[in-house]
């Protein structure tokens, strides 16, 4: 059986933080992670945010160290609506 690949959008908040970040570790564990949703949109330990909504869809989170990349699935896409800090994420 295939594995059904997602594709992978980014919103302009979410690239204008990975372009703000200097490049190293923490930049590269980001974007992994977010290029890994293209494979399996609900990996372990992702969560549903409850109340939160981005338009008409469901906002997903998973953590990244100290980071948050959130998220919201489509029928063939995953679409990262922003990346932060924990502490500031969801401000």
């Amino acid at each position: 059986m295939g594995r059904t690949l997602f594709g992978l959008g980014l919103t302009e908040a979410a690239l204008d933080y990975i372009d703000r970040m200097p490049s190293g570790k923490i930049r590269a564990q980001l974007t992994k992670k977010a290029k890994s949703l293209i494979y399996n949109p609900h990996p372990p330990g992702c969560k549903k945010l409850k109340g939160m909504m981005e338009g008409d869809e469901q906002v997903w989170r998973v953590r990244s160290g100290d980071y948050r990349i959130l998220y919201v699935v489509r029928e063939i896409e995953v679409i990262v609506i922003d990346i932060d800090n924990r502490k500031d994420v969801y401000r």
